[in-house]
């Protein structure tokens, strides 16, 4: 038994063809619903069709009037009427236009909302629903007038159409989400579905178009070149001991939740380090040598040599044992890094969107010790005498004040793009728009990067600050968001969506009261249903451990969820669920791809480089933790701004755009987060 799955490039498909593969026990393929040519592949579509027992057409973006939004599904609906089709969202407007009802645009969208659902029916789809339920809505279109050939099954409290079927065929559809996180009765719905449809024993054919996602590496071969050597010393400072040594590399967790700080301390003419850029492609060298042109891709280069280097040591001390680093990659993937975007120049040569060094040498530090560490064999000399370098630290010095030249976003322009954002929202092309302006930062010459990082994490500790500078790109970042981290059984995402600022008269408590509202809870439910989407392309057990919870930091209370993903047993690792999980969701919006290149485009296709990107280690005992590269400074050593005595440093903000958002607010929250950073300079 099979069931087709129509995706129309949603950033919730996966999340329904889990609930469908749970509420069914069948077998779900799926196409994009342009992956057929009508009527030049008619024939190959029709022999996949008839290969199936039903048909799920999901939810996605723009309008179920354009062709170019709904591609094959028009044809569906009037090719098969004896095939059993559910439509969702999208799928469920499609199915009534097709039968002549007529569409309307609500004055106000609902997107990321929960709804109170009242079956008029309780027959077929609501088969045994003996109450009303609630659901998440996505959408801006609704069915404004009904034809005699659709029957309506449900309605929401504001009596839009929630669900409908045809008068003679097994045509269904609902326009809510029962995918969404937040909604009831989803399994029933589909399970009631699947009961109304007369299966068969069916095989599925093998088609091209099948959308099949292959894991980057099929096994890990565990390495016998390493050897896991450490010395145990008291807590140093970790500013202090960066300062010891010419090119740290530092992941510096300045704030619960993060625990460990790492040090990667590369060697000129021997660590290896791997490049990458839009107009260059891959490059391969070692630090401060000679670096070359590689005909690989990024990802198949960095897995393979990750696949030939697994190393789980085994260490002596119980505290370092809970240490995730074992040496292995530290850098950072930019924002441009995974999407295949037209943006301006911004550098005289290529920008480097990828830079990852292999570090056998670092320095581990938690709240209680430091350790030095070292997998390379025979190296106990230097873990001596990087011991008595640590030995001899000091206390770091700030500067008291950082003079810069600063060059804020003009607001006419944000107001204009914010504006343009809610055309999209309104016509249902996203859901959420994290729409981004960069601050250019002239910072003379004569300081150095490493003090602008020192007077940041001063002014902001954060548990993903890090400074990593590769000569040619430079970052310096507080971030309090981790993207994604992963080992050999788990995955964990921590999303931040809705952020307040902290002041005297703020409480906890009254911040939870400001961030639980639908606006917040919208935004921070779409980027949760969005994550989830990215991890079930690849996995079958996800788990929502955190739902929208409030936690303080620095200088803000911000809203932050957690979703887990389980990966033992998986033919999928965490360096899977990475490329396909970039660039961020909390930095783009939903549905992820439409919202990006809209994106783009109103952000005057300025690249936004390493800010929206991710941060962060994979280690070759396969632990990782990346961050999103927020509340940042970034530096191209080429950029076309700088000067032959200033460096600038660039520094993105933004906020997800929802109908419910003001310009005003939005504004204000883009400059709280730009202050956080800014506040160094004077």
């Amino acid at each position: 038994m099979s069931i087709l799955l129509i995706d129309s490039y949603d950033s919730f498909t996966y999340n329904l063809r889990h609930l469908v593969e749970n509420a069914t026990g069948a077998h779900v393929l799926t196409i994009h619903n342009d992956s057929y040519d009508l009527p030049r592949e008619k024939e190959s579509l029709n022999k996949l069709v008839g290969s199936v027992d039903a048909i799920v057409i999901g939810p996605g973006p723009g309008n179920p009037d354009s062709a170019q939004d709904v591609g094959i599904i028009p044809y569906l609906f009037e090719t098969f009427p004896k095939t059993p089709i559910l439509g969702i969202c999208l799928g469920f407007q499609c199915l009534c236009l097709a039968h002549g009802c007529t569409l309307g645009y609500l004055e106000h969208p609902v997107h990321g909302q929960i709804s109170r659902i009242t079956p008029i029916d309780r027959n077929s789809l609501f088969r045994d629903f003996d109450t009303d339920f609630d659901s998440v809505r996505y959408h801006s279109i609704y069915i404004s007038t009904v034809t005699d050939d659709i029957i309506p099954l449900a309605y929401s409290e504001d009596q839009c159409l929630m669900a409908a079927k045809h008068a003679q065929n097994l045509h269904f559809g609902v326009q809510y989400h029962p995918e969404s996180v937040c909604s009831e009765m989803g399994s029933k719905l589909v399970s009631n579905f699947w009961a109304l449809v007369e299966k068969r024993e069916t095989v599925p054919i093998r088609d091209s178009h099948l959308l099949q996602t292959e894991p980057l590496i099929k096994h890990f071969k565990t390495t016998l070149e390493y050897d896991y050597k450490y010395e145990k010393i008291p807590k140093v400072d970790i500013l202090s001991a960066c300062e010891r040594f010419p090119d740290p590399l530092l992941l510096n967790s300045a704030l619960s939740p993060g625990e460990w700080s790492i040090i990667g301390l590369p060697e000129p003419g021997r660590s290896l380090v791997v490049g990458n850029s839009r107009e260059a492609g891959l490059t391969v060298g070692t630090w401060k040598g000679e670096t070359k042109a590689h005909s690989d891709s990024l990802w198949s280069y960095i897995c393979n040599h990750m696949s030939q280097r697994y190393y789980e040591p085994t260490i002596g001390d119980p505290e370092l044992a809970k240490c995730p680093f074992v040496g292995g990659f530290i850098g950072f993937l930019s924002y441009e890094e995974s999407i295949p975007l037209t943006v301006n120049k911004i550098t005289s040569g290529p920008t480097p969107s990828t830079r990852l060094c292999f570090v056998e040498r670092f320095i581990v530090s938690n709240d209680k010790h430091t350790f030095v560490v070292s997998i390379r064999p025979r190296d106990k000399e230097w873990i001596q005498q990087t011991k008595s370098q640590l030995q001899t630290c000091s206390e770091p010095r700030f500067l008291s004040s950082v003079k810069a030249k600063v060059e804020k976003p003009d607001k006419k322009s944000y107001e204009k793009s914010f504006y343009d954002c809610q055309k999209y929202l309104h016509a249902g092309d996203s859901y959420e728009l994290c729409l981004t302006r960069q601050t250019k930062v002239h910072v003379p010459k004569t300081v150095a990067p490493w003090e602008l990082y020192k007077c940041m994490v001063k002014n902001n500790p954060s548990p993903y600050s890090c400074y990593l500078d590769f000569g040619d790109a430079r970052l310096l970042s507080t971030s309090p968001e981790r993207f994604l981290s992963w080992n050999n059984q788990l995955s964990q995402m921590r999303p931040i969506k809705g952020t307040v600022k902290k002041h005297p008269q703020l409480t906890y408590a009254r911040a939870c009261e400001l961030l639980k509202i639908p606006k917040e809870i919208g935004e921070n439910l779409m980027i949760v249903d969005l994550i989830r989407h990215d991890l079930y392309q690849m996995l079958k057990e996800v788990e929502v451990t955190k739902l929208m919870s409030v936690e303080e930091y620095q200088t803000v209370y911000q809203l932050v969820s957690v979703i887990e993903g389980r990966l033992q047993d998986s033919i999928y690792t965490g360096i899977d669920l990475l490329r396909h999980s970039l660039p961020p969701g909390s930095m783009t919006g939903a549905p992820k791809k439409r919202s990006v290149e809209i994106l783009c485009h109103l952000e005057d296709r300025i690249p936004r480089g390493l800010y929206s990107g991710v941060c962060g280690y994979w280690s070759v005992n396969n632990h990782a933790d990346w961050s999103v590269i927020i509340r940042s400074l970034f530096n191209y050593e080429d950029d076309l701004c700088s000067t032959g005595t200033t460096r600038c440093f660039r520094c993105g903000a933004g906020g997800a755009i929802t109908v419910l958002s003001t310009c005003e607010g939005e504004w204000d929250e883009l400059n709280l987060k730009l202050d956080s950073v800014l506040g160094i300079f004077s």
